[in-house]
């Protein structure tokens, strides 16, 4: 579950219905003495749903009998990764994101733009029926100048708006039908071993594509090589932990290292994201990498790297002998700072390189410097954030990092030299003038 999702614990139901009085008739006191409702009944989830909508976020809700019925805990999660995506690696004021396969509710772009104030989307859908309770949805919520709803054709490109809008986008999702045929549906509830732990009202439509999720988001990679930037980030939720390798394969066939994987797990439902960028701002492993091993071997390239000096006296000294030598580092300017407080005592720089002027090759003459023609986009771009906590609840021992964060830049290798280097000097900084124990 996103840290940030507010539903990581099970809502106090009988103060849910307290508050919307119409869901009053589908709550119970279960074996254990908690009040809760059937998710096997197709009318107490969409009460819940709406329940949720108006309560939350203020938004009133029309769904049909024969289209999904979204969880809203589940669908928010997806949408909170996508909002740390966006803030880390979009600097515009007005973000634009395309949903594909909006469905009767549109739940995303409802919970995004009710999330995030500056949020626009076009939704699509292939349905005409689950097309006109969106935008019914859409209407109702007073967001049809934010929010617009579209029909596409199935034997159309799944990104459409993007291949004929003159604008860019900063972001594609997606909720693609999971399964390949009414049999693969069948042999996944069987699979279960209590059955599904909640009634599925979805048509279809919503539920089957040829080939099932994989080669759903296969085609939208595709089409995203031939539009590249026109988007920024090209995402998808999986139902399928298996589906990730062979889209990772994809990746790696056509030389895209720029991609991002997540996991979301909401009570006994375990869903999966990916993603993939042309451009070259990057995210933080926190966003673009899970700890599950089944997939460790396709995992993207960790974009946080960790330096420990557990010899040095304090934060502050390891943040001073920092400044001193990235001050002898030619072409490295620090050019904006913060202080989040992730542990004890940390302060975050921001550190912009407009060519690599610290690899041993260049120092001895022998790399010709390679400098954008755009001035304005440097060669790499990362944060630095220095850490310090008791590495110890016994000992009280202090102990002290930096955290690189790869931010911007289309070579790795700059990087991770650029770390190794800042982090050689401080080492023989600090022992130099006597700074570590």
């Amino acid at each position: 579950m996103h840290p940030r999702n507010p539903y990581n614990k099970p809502p106090d139901f009988t103060e849910l219905a307290r508050r919307y009085p119409p869901l009053r008739p589908y709550v119970f006191i279960n074996h254990t003495g908690s009040s809760t409702i059937n998710f096997k009944s197709l009318p107490a989830q969409k009460c819940l749903t709406e329940a949720l909508f108006r309560l939350d976020y203020g938004l009133s809700l029309t769904l049909p009998d024969d289209r999904l019925c979204p969880p809203v805990p589940n669908r928010l999660n997806y949408v909170l990764w996508l909002q740390d995506i966006v803030k880390f690696t979009c600097g515009s004021a007005t973000v634009r994101g395309l949903d594909i396969g909006t469905g009767a509710s549109a739940i995303y772009p409802l919970l995004a733009c009710s999330i995030e104030h500056t949020w626009n989307f076009v939704a699509t859908d292939i349905d005409e029926r689950s097309v006109q309770f969106a935008k019914q949805n859409v209407s109702q919520n007073s967001m049809d100048n934010r929010i617009f709803v579209e029909r596409v054709q199935a034997d159309g490109p799944i990104l459409q708006p993007l291949h004929t809008s003159l604008m860019n986008f900063d972001f594609t999702m997606c909720n693609p039908p999971f399964y390949s045929s009414a049999e693969d549906v069948s042999r996944s509830a069987e699979f279960k071993e209590f059955g599904p732990n909640a009634v599925c009202s979805g048509a279809e439509v919503e539920m089957i594509t040829p080939g099932g999720e994989t080669s759903f988001v296969a085609r939208i990679f595709s089409e995203s090589l031939q539009l590249r930037t026109k988007c920024r980030w090209y995402t998808s939720m999986l139902g399928k932990m298996s589906s990730i390798p062979d889209l990772v394969s994809l990746f790696r066939e056509h030389s895209v290292d720029n991609y991002v994987i997540t996991e979301f797990v909401q009570g006994q439902t375990r869903r999966w994201a990916i993603g993939w960028s042309f451009q070259d701002a990057r995210v933080p492993d926190t966003f673009a990498r899970v700890s599950n091993p089944t997939l460790r071997n396709i995992m993207p390239s960790r974009n946080t790297l960790h330096h420990a000096f557990p010899g040095a006296r304090s934060a502050n000294i390891l943040a001073s002998a920092l400044r001193n030598v990235l001050v002898l580092i030619s072409g490295v300017t620090v050019t904006s700072s913060a202080t989040p407080a992730i542990y004890d005592h940390s302060s975050t720089i921001l550190v912009h390189a407009r060519s690599n002027t610290w690899s041993r090759a260049a120092r001895r003459g022998k790399l010709q410097e390679t400098v954008c023609a755009d001035q304005d986009l440097p060669v790499l771009r990362c944060s630095v954030e220095c850490r310090q906590h008791s590495s110890s609840y016994t000992s009280g021992d202090i102990a002290c990092e930096l955290l690189f964060t790869w931010v911007e830049g289309k070579d790795r290798l700059i990087f991770e030299s650029f770390t190794s280097h800042v982090s050689h000097k401080i080492t023989s900084s600090l022992k130099e003038f006597g700074d570590v124990k």
